[in-house]
């Protein structure tokens, strides 16, 4: 029985260049004897509405595209509660979980290769018990650039795009009334940042080494960042972001399967670099080996 594989295709990814590439990549995966279905989303259709649609009669997807359209499937995946391969070639500006799972940017590798990749359970994080994400959720300075930053920008200047708007903000960084309760200790204090984590990239930048993240051992990592007290202390932080240090009194630097934080008002969220909504209070959770993606094997 041949597998019949659902490809869906965010036509604005890679600049909006990923659209010549399908052809290609179609006619190699159908003479490896795949069946192909090929879908496009739009502002009407993400990725987790056509899941909805199709999941019934495929085996597999393949996303073409960024992060928050892989974010977008694996919502869907999850909700229809039926168990199918994942596997996506990366097509958008940052690509910040190909860079954990080792998943190669050149654009027919897949398509060349499919029957060599591995399945691999992956943990995915539970956001107020409705919302899913895969490899970050993120509250403060910096969270919102990846879905407020115009697709014309992205389209001219791609990843630069992103550290324009990102000077901006780090001119006027504000802090949040935080309560964390983790799975060990309580945190209260102000912040400017906070993420959770299941990658070694976030952003664009690597903040953790390939060793501090295994993307099955249900645990998330987690950073929490106070604001400095003047750009010697940004700096600082900086620094400790590039050696990938987490040991100054600015940076709190912690691993846990769960949390609760708590705000002193509606804060705004990002996960998976698209907008998750705005609480005063989220509950985390880590489901260990929820899903399982298909990877290059290393053999």
């Amino acid at each position: 029985m041949k597998k019949e594989i659902l490809i869906i295709v965010n036509p604005n990814a890679g600049r909006g260049k990923v659209n010549k590439y399908i052809p290609q990549i179609c006619d190699n995966l159908e003479k490896k004897g795949y069946e192909l279905e090929v879908i496009y989303t739009s502002d009407k259709e993400n990725g987790e509405k056509i899941i909805e649609s199709y999941i019934r009669y495929i085996d597999a997807v393949i996303v073409c595209g960024g992060d928050g359209t892989i974010s977008q499937v694996i919502n869907g995946v999850i909700k229809s509660h039926k168990k199918i391969d994942i596997t996506f070639i990366p097509f958008g500006t940052t690509n910040d979980y190909a860079k954990t799972v080792k998943i190669p940017r050149k654009k027919y590798n897949l398509s060349r290769n499919l029957s060599k990749y591995k399945k691999v359970g992956i943990d995915i994080g539970t956001f107020n018990k409705d919302k899913y994400f895969y490899y970050v959720a993120a509250f403060g300075v910096c969270t919102n650039i990846a879905y407020t930053t115009s697709q014309i920008n992205k389209n001219k200047i791609g990843k630069f795009a992103y550290y324009k708007r990102a000077l901006k903000q780090l001119k006027n960084l504000r802090t949040y009334k935080t309560t964390i309760v983790t799975d060990d200790e309580i945190i209260k204090d102000e912040f400017i940042y906070g993420g959770v984590t299941n990658s070694i990239s976030i952003g664009g930048f690597k903040w953790f080494r390939k060793s501090d993240v295994k993307i099955d051992d249900g645990l998330f990592e987690v950073i929490l960042i106070k604001k400095p007290k003047n750009k010697f202390g940004l700096l600082k932080i900086f620094k400790s972001i590039l050696l990938k240090k987490y040991d100054q009194k600015n940076i709190f630097y912690l691993r846990t399967k769960h949390l609760q934080i708590d705000f002193e008002e509606n804060v705004d969220w990002t996960l998976d670099g698209e907008f998750g909504g705005s609480a005063s209070q989220v509950l985390i959770e880590n489901n260990k080996n929820r899903l399982q993606m298909l990877v290059p094997n290393k053999n």
